[in-house]
């Protein structure tokens, strides 16, 4: 009961949180689509706050109206959802070359990100008297970006490549405090308030014309994430079933100096319910970008994730290793991947030996050519090669399965006992312990290393199948 009361409270203070950053978004210019809302999070732990599209009963005769007086009216018109003007952005200002085109170096570049993180920091210091106060005060207590990762969790994620990049990413955070603490050493700041400034800049900041860093934008910042194309779901074939949800983009409108997240409104008779949640597209990006990113991925449901497969090719004398990419929600090979590595084994199984070097360069140029038409519409080229680059793929698809710790049967139970150890004791911790905070990066860390092992599998399946329909055809 004492948990209930405590998520209660929680509720409460952060509606009246949002509730007082929608009144100052007001009183600055910010601008919400009548039928938007914005609305806080449930009491649980895996629920965010988020933007929806609400349908008020009132308003139904209204909206027949006006759709039969606009019988032309289209139908998935993108139309302005939230806009913020300039001043209520929370950015370093323009610089005074206003309107012209600078090419920046890398480091100018960082030198812009780190004097975002110090201006977001003064303004937090300013606490009340801050003019973004009702904003700051929205902020998470903390991020679940990889950079900011123990050892510990980020081996969790069993991807040796994923780990790589993780402790790159700490390495350039490091750098950066070290860098920020020679040259502000007056005002300098720890490494708690710095990993946390950028953290928000890295993961909330939005893009406009006269800064490389970017800009925080009240409000705007609460839409969610949803991939290019929706959310997918596939069958265990592979079949992709379309899950795709209403999703908008953000984009600065030069004519209104303000920045603008649009999206599409449906006509409300084709809307299945009365209100839904509006997502936004931040790019195409892949579970690991996500994570690196902004701190969450999207499991197996990414459209847009690959999982990096070594597909050796044997020769004679030396093996040539492929990097060939694998669409995790299908289980197969991208088009051009495969359409290269089919041309190159069927290459080698036209190959014959002879003493004439220069004949035999000229025999498999000539192969290759005679062969890449076929490759690349996806025809297959002939039984041999068909068997062999199947095979290939298969096993090193297997081979990337055996090197986890874990197989994907163990990951399932451990997130079931994940959920089952979230007890009312743990419920009742604050969000930003440290408990909570690796309870959650456990199980990004688990749902990112499942999610490569789904697409293995089905990689696995699909040229086994492929193997045995080559074999039936011989």
């Amino acid at each position: 009961m004492a948990a209930l009361e405590k998520d209660n409270d929680k509720d409460d203070k952060e509606k009246t949180t949002i509730e007082a950053l929608l009144r100052w978004g007001e009183e600055n210019g910010i601008q919400i689509h009548p039928r938007v809302q914005v609305v806080t999070s449930s009491a649980r732990e895996d629920e965010e706050r988020g933007v929806f599209y609400v349908h008020h009963e009132q308003n139904d005769q209204n909206d027949k109206k006006n759709d039969d007086e606009d019988n032309n009216a289209d139908e998935k018109e993108v139309v302005p959802l939230v806009s913020i003007p300039e001043k209520a952005l929370l950015c370093v200002p323009r610089p005074i070359t206003t309107g012209v085109k600078i090419t920046r170096e890398r480091e100018e570049e960082e030198e812009e990100d780190d004097a975002l993180c110090q201006l977001l920091l003064t303004e937090i210091k300013k606490d009340s008297t801050s003019f973004w106060s009702a904003y700051i005060s929205t902020l998470p207590n903390d991020y679940d970006l990889l950079e900011l990762w123990t050892d510990e969790e980020i081996e969790e994620l069993q991807v040796e490549s994923s780990k790589v990049v993780a402790r790159e990413l700490r390495c350039k955070l490091h750098s950066s405090y070290e860098r920020q603490c020679k040259t502000e050493k007056k005002k300098s700041y720890s490494w708690g308030e710095w990993s946390f400034a950028k953290a928000t800049v890295r993961s909330r900041t939005v893009s406009v014309p006269w800064s490389s860093a970017g800009a925080l934008a009240p409000v705007g910042d609460m839409f969610n994430y949803a991939p290019v194309g929706g959310f997918l779901n596939d069958d265990d074939d592979g079949d992709k079933k379309d899950g795709s949800l209403p999703v908008g983009t953000g984009v600065w409108n030069e004519k209104k100096n303000a920045f603008e997240f649009r999206g599409a409104l449906p006509k409300i008779e084709l809307s299945a319910s009365r209100s839904f949640e509006l997502f936004m597209n931040y790019g195409a990006y892949t579970n690991l970008e996500l994570l690196s990113l902004y701190g969450f991925h999207c499991g197996q449901n990414n459209p847009n994730d690959v999982v990096v497969l070594n597909v050796p090719e044997i020769k004679k004398k030396n093996t040539k290793e492929y990097r060939a990419k694998v669409i995790s929600t299908s289980g197969a090979l991208t088009f051009e991947s495969e359409r290269d590595l089919r041309l190159e084994y069927a290459v080698i199984a036209s190959y014959t030996r002879g003493t004439d070097k220069r004949a035999q360069r000229t025999h498999m140029a000539s192969q290759r050519h005679s062969f890449s038409a076929f490759a690349s519409r996806g025809e297959k080229l002939n039984n041999e090669s068909e068997r062999n680059f199947c095979t290939a793929v298969r096993d090193a698809a297997g081979r990337a399965l055996l090197s986890f710790a874990t197989t994907a049967k163990q990951d399932c139970d451990l997130l079931e006992e994940l959920l089952l150890t979230n007890t009312e004791e743990e419920q009742a911790t604050s969000a930003d312990s440290t408990s909570s905070r690796r309870r959650r990066r456990r199980k990004l860390a688990i749902e990112y290393r499942l999610a490569v092992k789904r697409a293995l599998q089905k990689t696995y399946r699909l040229y086994e199948k492929r193997i045995s329909m080559a074999s039936d055809s011989a």
